[in-house]
């Protein structure tokens, strides 16, 4: 099984949208990074987001491109501040190649869960970060941002 974990896309300014969904240049690259995926063969079987606008439309964009047929859930327990630890024991009994959509600071404490010895990274909007547990213990495969 592979998680992978995203950050949204670049979100528009609150003067421009309220809601912070994604501006148009966060969507253009996250198309462009979608197209990237579906050249590598990347496929979810699953995909999580969370309520904010700007985690879902990234979920929908990716998922539309690379993984047609599936559709993307919003998830609670994805939110910025939210506890990364229940989801880091849900995800140890999932099977499915999984895509989860969610904000700073929320990805990266959940990869310092998974992984114990974890880098700290910059993660611009749009990244994407590509863990594998074939061993029987979480490790980075790739890194991918816009």
């Amino acid at each position: 099984m592979k998680l992978y974990l995203m950050r949204h896309g670049q979100a528009a300014s609150p003067d421009v949208d309220p809601r912070q969904g994604l501006s148009s240049e966060g969507r253009s690259e996250i198309e462009q990074l979608a197209q990237r995926l579906q050249n590598q063969g990347v496929r979810f079987q699953q995909v999580f987001h969370s309520e904010k606008d700007r985690a879902r439309q990234t979920a929908e964009i990716v998922t539309a491109i690379t993984s047609p047929g599936v559709s993307p859930q919003q998830r609670s327990g994805l939110k910025p501040n939210d506890d990364p630890r229940p989801l880091s024991g849900e995800i140890e009994h999932w099977q499915d190649d999984t895509l989860l959509v969610s904000h700073l600071p929320f990805v990266p404490n959940l990869l310092g869960l998974l992984i114990a010895d974890a880098v700290s990274m910059a993660m611009i909007p749009g990244t994407l970060i590509c863990l594998n547990n074939e061993t029987g213990s979480w490790h980075i495969e790739w890194v991918e941002s816009p």
